[in-house]
C-alpha cells in the first residue's frame, strides 16, 4: 500500500489549503522513511516508535516544542485516517511550550523598509501586506478580479480559514497597482493573478521569492534578523490598534476564527500602555510627599 499517497488524498478530501498540504507532508514522508530505515511497517508502529521519531527529527532538525505539537497532530491524522486505528493522547502527549510576543516592526522601520525597495514588483506587494494584513500565501494568490477599485476593498478568497473576507483598500495602495500594471510590458501584464512567478504570467507569485527578496533587503539595511514577510502583518495589526481600530473589526480583517488571536495586539500595541494609568501613581502621592 502507497501510504503518503493515500495520505495526501485524504488531505484533499478534507479540503486543506496548498500551504497546509505541504506542511503535513513535510513531517510525514520522513515519517514513513524513518519506519522504513528501522523495517517496520506503519501499521505496526508502536507508540513508542512514534515517540523515537520524534525525538529523532526534534534533534535533527532542531525543531521547537510548538513544531513538535503540530507533528504530533498530524501523527494523529495518519492514524486516524490512513490507519482508520484509535489515538490515545496518554501515550503521546502534547508539549509546553513558551509563548513569544510577535515582532513588530516600528513605523518608521517600515517605511524605511518600503520605501528602500527599487523594485516595483517588491515594493507593492510589501506595502500591501502592510496596507491590509494578509498573509502572505493570501498575497501570492490575489487574484485581478479581487481588487475592487469601485468601493476600495480587497476580496480574500484563498484564505487559511476557508472564510471569504473583505479588506479595506487606500486608494494609495490602488494607485500603486495602477502604476504596477502600466509598467509592465505587455507580455508580462498580470491577467489572472495580481503577482504572478517571474517568469510566467499562468502561475501565481511563489512565496519563496518575497521572502527571499525581504530577507536580502532586510540585510542589507542592517534591520533586526527577526523581521520576515509577516511582520508586516503584525504590523498592520499593531499600528491599526494604536490607531483606534476596535478589536472585533481587527478580528475580521485579519481572518481569525477566534478574539483571542486578535487580542495579542493589545500586548504590542504602544499607545494602549502609554494611556493607561497606573493604580500606584493614583494613590503614591498620600504617602510620597
Amino acid at each position: 500500500m502507497d501510504y503518503f499517497s493515500v495520505f495526501i488524498q485524504m488531505l484533499q478530501a478534507k479540503g486543506l489549503i496548498d500551504n497546509t498540504i505541504r506542511s503535513y507532508k513535510t513531517y510525514i514522508k520522513p515519517y514513513l522513511e524513518y519506519l522504513s530505515s528501522v523495517a517496520v511497517a506503519p501499521e505496526n508502529a508502536s507508540w513508542q516508535a512514534m515517540r523515537d521519531y520524534l525525538s529523532w527529527i526534534r534533534l535533527e532538525r532542531n525543531l521547537s516544542d510548538r513544531t513538535i505539537n503540530m507533528i504530533i497532530s498530524y501523527l494523529q491524522f495518519f492514524h486516524m485516517y490512513i490507519l482508520h486505528k484509535p489515538w490515545d493522547r496518554t501515550q503521546i502527549p502534547f508539549r509546553k511550550f513558551n509563548v513569544y510576543l510577535p515582532f513588530v516592526p516600528s513605523r518608521k522601520e517600515v517605511l524605511t523598509f518600503i520605501s528602500s525597495l527599487e523594485d516595483p514588483k517588491a515594493r507593492l506587494a510589501v506595502s500591501i501586506l502592510y496596507a491590509t494584513g494578509l498573509r502572505l500565501d493570501e498575497l501570492c494568490h490575489l487574484k485581478c478580479k479581487d481588487i475592487i477599485s469601485s468601493s476600495k476593498k480587497i476580496h480574500v478568497s484563498d484564505s487559511k480559514n476557508h472564510q471569504d473576507r473583505f479588506v479595506p483598500m487606500p486608494d494609495m495602495i490602488w494607485q500603486m497597482i495602477l502604476s504596477y500594471y502600466h509598467g509592465l510590458p505587455v507580455e508580462m501584464k498580470p491577467d489572472t493573478w495580481l503577482f504572478t512567478q517571474q517568469r510566467s504570467t499562468c502561475h501565481p507569485m511563489d512565496k519563496q521569492w518575497l521572502q527571499k527578496f525581504i530577507l536580502e533587503h532586510r540585510s542589507a539595511l542592517g534591520m533586526s534578523d527577526k523581521l520576515t514577510s509577516h511582520s508586516f502583518r503584525h504590523a498592520y495589526a499593531t499600528h491599526s490598534y494604536e490607531n483606534g481600530m476596535d478589536l472585533l473589526t481587527l478580528k475580521t480583517f485579519l481572518g481569525h476564527k477566534s478574539l483571542n488571536s486578535t487580542a495579542i495586539y493589545v500586548h504590542l500595541a504602544a499607545s494602549s500602555l502609554s494611556k493607561t494609568v497606573n493604580p500606584f501613581e493614583q494613590i503614591g502621592g498620600g504617602f510620597l510627599g
